[in-house]
């Protein structure tokens, strides 16, 4: 009788100390979930900023590269679209210059009245009025041929059109266009009809130098 007594009077102490050690264990098991929880959070909130940083950036890589292949595209096609507006321009001016002759002339002869004369006068005339264009300096950067020709298309922006009109005016390989000056860029991007700023954004004085390493 006087055990049950003992153990009734110690059992509110025993139920004490269960109930203060699981509330210290319940209290340091959702600590460290909390903790473990904060720093997984800060840790793929951080890594959900370096995704999004890197897809800005390959973004913006493919937009550049969408605007630089619109800009080469847009290069190839621009000579032959002056070239139709110039045929254009001068069947105009020659079937303006018939009306006139014929109804200056009605009663001229079929030998006096043939226009062709005047026509290709002004026909040649129209063509051969063009602006001075400006000269390259070789001295600059050195004088090359076909027999030491590389293939320009792979440096960027050269497609196969301006591969053909910078062979026309002399530029044949990567050594040339590695050394190029500020004013050679400028004088050939008018020779060319060339995009203002196009090479130097580009770099194909760059690119040749790397060329020239492989």
């Amino acid at each position: 009788m006087t055990q049950i007594s003992e153990v009734s009077n110690l059992l509110p102490q025993y139920l004490g100390i269960f109930i203060l050690m699981l509330s210290t264990f319940l209290i340091g098991y959702f600590s460290s979930l909390w903790i473990q929880k904060s720093k997984y959070q800060g840790i793929i909130k951080g890594q959900k900023k370096k995704i999004a940083a890197l897809k800005e950036k390959h973004n913006a890589i493919i937009r550049n590269k969408n605007i630089n292949d619109i800009d080469t595209i847009f290069t190839e096609i621009k000579p032959k679209i002056i070239k139709v507006v110039r045929e254009v321009q001068e069947k105009l001016v020659i079937q303006s210059q018939n009306a006139i002759i014929e109804e200056e002339s009605p009663i001229l002869d079929e030998e006096i009245k043939v226009p062709k004369s005047v026509a290709e006068k002004t026909r040649t005339s129209y063509i051969t009025y063009t602006k001075t264009k400006p000269k390259l300096n070789f001295e600059n950067f050195g004088t090359a041929d076909s027999n030491n020709k590389d293939n320009l298309t792979k440096i960027e922006g050269i497609g196969p059109y301006i591969e053909e009109k910078l062979n026309e005016i002399g530029i044949y390989n990567y050594d040339q266009i590695s050394k190029f000056t500020f004013e050679d860029i400028r004088i050939l991007t008018d020779l060319i009809d060339f995009f203002p700023g196009r090479i130097e954004r580009d770099d194909w004085v760059g690119q040749a130098n790397a060329r020239k390493v492989h």
